[in-house]
């Protein structure tokens, strides 16, 4: 029997190594990619202590297969949750955010001293070994680790991929039922049988991720490079607003000291048409320093989605604008203001101008990997849409991000706009 284990671990490590080089080679650089590659790495330290605690022959080598395993056990449980806190975007806040760390380094130092004290492992030669109280707080808190990031995973899968979320579900259960197995002594061998539920539950995930798309560790780079663009847009904008005003400036000196000149010549006509102009360009500056400014606070003012959605609607006085949010609106969806902004200012715009409406809603719905926004009013609609130059730069807008656009209109029945943004 420990024979056949013994080759099951060594098959479970290579297939966990295969999938840590696979994510290495074909994965973004990302710090939930580089905290999902430890993880899979205290795997094979906890498979490789298995086998090496086979093969001891004396205390040292057992303490050595003992030391290199309770690595492993010790902090594959905090790199899961640390994994799937990053890859959801709930990181904790403050000096919580430590506590699984520290957590794990206490319970290995106590590894470290055991000599010492007795309380993690009561008996430890080759011939038996027997647990102490805390080895069974370090299960437990692997156990609350464990099921608390897997959780975090499930509800970021979309509902309609059941086979993953399935598969995410058996990733925690596989592990746990297994070590539960073997306290107990259901199932009884000289070596702990836990780290082959967690190296199926990688090779579970990993079928997840590269087949059914669970786990896009592209994500965060996409969002980084859509920060990156957001602030070159910023930095053209207060480009712009400094040419604008520095061009207005010189200009109207320029009038002024024309004027000046004419007044002391007495040629009164030629002041007032300095003037004249000087008024016009300050007018013409002011228009192009709003726009400009304007456009610099829609980018930096609305981190969320729906902060830039409400405004618009609370501008609105000619009609009634109703806004309903489904879900839950949080930074992950940030990167997707401002085509939202866009997007419903237009559309709010066209309705104003064209549909001669007394009431307009908005419906946001924020899904795990999908942002739905619904916009219709009840104007007089038309049997034909005419895709003029509004509606055609919403299909562009929203299709340049990887969205979706459908338009809807009768007769009568007023006009309805529905697009949908992948948020990764």
């Amino acid at each position: 029997m420990q024979f056949l284990l013994g080759i099951i671990y060594i098959i479970v490590v290579g297939a966990v190594l295969w999938s840590m080089a696979l994510l290495r080679l074909r994965g973004e650089r990302s710090a939930a990619g580089n905290v999902y590659f430890f993880c899979e790495s205290m795997v094979v330290l906890w498979c490789a202590s298995q086998i090496l605690r086979m093969v001891a022959t004396d205390k040292w080598e057992l303490w050595a297969a003992f030391g290199i395993g309770n690595l492993g056990i010790c902090f594959v449980g905090c790199a899961w949750l640390y994994f799937a806190m990053l890859y959801t975007g709930r990181e904790l806040r403050g000096l919580r955010r430590y506590l699984p760390a520290i957590l794990s380094v206490c319970f290995y130092l106590s590894v470290l001293s055991n000599g010492w004290h007795h309380l993690y492992y009561r008996v430890l030669t080759l011939d038996s070994v027997e647990h102490g109280p805390i080895f069974y707080a370090n299960v437990v808190m692997t156990y609350l680790f464990t099921i608390a990031g897997s959780e975090l995973l499930y509800q970021n899968t979309k509902k309609e991929d059941a086979l993953a979320r399935r598969l995410v579900v058996a990733s925690v259960l596989i592990p746990v039922g297994l070590n539960v197995l073997y306290l107990t002594g259901v199932v009884k061998t000289s070596f702990d049988i836990t780290p082959l539920g967690f190296g199926i539950s990688i090779v579970l995930i990993l079928r997840a991720t590269w087949t059914y798309r669970f786990m896009n560790l592209q994500r965060e780079l996409v969002i980084v490079n859509e920060k990156l663009l957001l602030e070159q847009e910023r930095n053209r904008i207060a480009q712009q607003v400094h040419d604008t005003s520095g061009h207005t400036l010189t200009m109207i000196q320029s009038y002024m000291k024309l004027a000046e000149v004419s007044v002391d010549n007495g040629k009164y006509d030629e002041v007032k048409t300095y003037l004249s102009e000087a008024r016009t360009l300050t007018g013409q500056g002011i228009r192009e320093l709003r726009e400009s400014i304007n456009m610099l606070r829609e980018g930096a003012q609305y981190e969320l989605v729906t902060q830039g959605v409400m405004h618009l609607a609370n501008q609105v006085k000619e009609i009634s604008v109703e806004v309903t949010v489904r879900g839950e609106d949080n930074s992950r969806y940030s990167h997707l203001s401002q085509v939202v902004y866009d997007t419903v200012r237009e559309s709010i715009t066209n309705t104003l101008k064209y549909a001669d409406a007394s009431k307009m809603d908005i419906v946001l719905r924020f899904q795990p990997h999908l942002l739905d926004v619904m916009l219709a009013d009840d104007g007089k609609g038309c049997a034909d849409i005419t895709a003029n130059n509004g509606l055609r730069g919403i299909r562009e807008r929203i299709e340049a991000v990887g969205g979706s656009v459908h338009f809807q209109s009768n007769d009568g029945e007023g006009f309805l706009t529905r697009f949908k943004l992948p948020v990764e």
